[in-house]
């Protein structure tokens, strides 16, 4: 597969770098997740030869240039998942755009930290459906793929975390060499 192959709403769960990435992945260790990944996106356009995708972040919902995520060993991504036509895909990367600006869910963040330490959950867990107020990377791309109807992970609430893509893309295979 040729890295031009790469279609709006692939996922692109990356290793993530600095102390917030460092720790994202030593609280999944400590829970029993995979820990390569500590950031997640969602690949929406192609713009002269740049893909662009958006990503859940403390600043909001936002646009990021995926070539310095599409260049590092440790990512993964999902290119090779069935059942992903483009029709869907438009409306995948409709549904994301439209969640730009949406606030980062500090709420799920103090929970995964909890849950890492072997303590209980403050807050709720639900997305359930409806377009959340708050979000983190791994639950923004949760919410889009369970509005598509799309295989996911498991946990498809405020608490998806970039372990639980990263369990999903490798148990399914679908993690394709970019190139």
């Amino acid at each position: 597969m040729a890295l031009q192959d790469l279609k709006p709403g692939d996922v692109l769960a990356v290793r993530g770098g600095g102390l917030a990435g460092d720790l994202i992945r030593l609280g999944q260790a400590l829970t029993g997740k995979p820990n390569v990944s500590g950031h997640i996106a969602v690949m929406h356009h192609w713009l002269g030869g740049v893909p662009w995708g958006l990503e859940g972040r403390p600043g909001g919902v936002g646009w990021v240039d995926l070539r310095s995520y599409l260049g590092s060993a440790w990512t993964l991504n999902n290119c090779g998942q069935p059942g992903r036509d483009d029709a869907h895909r438009a409306q995948v990367a409709k549904d994301a755009e439209a969640m730009i600006g949406t606030a980062y869910d500090w709420e799920a963040i103090a929970d995964d930290t909890l849950r890492a330490f072997r303590m209980n959950d403050l807050f709720g867990k639900t997305i359930g459906g409806v377009t959340p107020g708050h979000v983190v990377c791994s639950s923004y791309a949760a919410f889009l793929y369970e509005r598509a109807g799309w295989d996911r992970p498991d946990i498809t609430d405020r608490d998806t975390e970039p372990g639980d893509w990263d369990q999903f893309i490798l148990t399914h295979g679908y993690g394709l060499k970019l190139s």
